[in-house]
């Protein structure tokens, strides 16, 4: 469960709670977000049942919307509807600083701790390039309510159950924390 003041470092991206669920009455989210440049765009994905805002403290925002490509700077807002695609990156040359809000909060902060965990101890690589597909299942089918990756084949989709199965008895788990608890499930072989 993450707490204020937590940071989430994976080296090119820092993630620090400012608001949590537990602060907000599962209400929200609210995160400062660094990001270096070069650090590559998570993949386009959507929030089925949340609302993504990102409001730019400093730096240039690049971000896809739907099928637009955009770029946001220092003082401007970006609100990305439940459920539209969407990504986003360091479009400058300096440090990208961000405090985006997530509503409601559901189980958002695991999923973020999941992924900067798994790509912050080389199991997972930014921009989600190549990932271990049963590894990504069975994160991806327990945060289907708070993420899911756009673009896939149907069949895909149908099968993730499946695929999720299989990797939770291979010994990957939803959710990997900072701190190194594994109480949810054996620890996850390296990829």
């Amino acid at each position: 469960m993450a707490s204020v003041g937590q940071v989430l470092d994976e080296g090119d991206e820092q993630i620090e709670f400012l608001a949590t669920a537990a602060d907000t009455n599962g209400k929200m989210v609210r995160c400062r977000i660094t990001v270096a440049p070069g650090r590559p765009a998570p993949p386009q994905h959507s929030h089925p049942g949340q609302v993504e805002e990102f409001n730019v403290d400093s730096g240039r925002l690049g971000y896809v919307l739907g099928r637009a490509s955009l770029e946001a700077g220092a003082g401007e807002t970006v609100t990305v509807p439940a459920g539209t695609n969407h990504t986003f990156w360091n479009a400058g040359t300096g440090p990208l600083v961000v405090v985006a809000e997530v509503r409601p909060a559901l189980r958002f902060e695991d999923f973020a701790e999941t992924i900067h965990v798994l790509i912050r101890d080389g199991r997972l690589r930014a921009g989600g390039g190549r990932p271990n597909p049963l590894m990504l299942a069975v994160v991806a089918h327990a945060y289907r309510h708070e993420w899911r990756l756009t673009g896939l084949p149907p069949i895909v989709r149908v099968l993730l159950p499946l695929l999720a199965a299989v990797g939770r008895r291979a010994g990957y788990r939803e959710h990997y924390s900072a701190d190194g608890e594994t109480a949810r499930s054996k620890t996850a072989p390296a990829v």
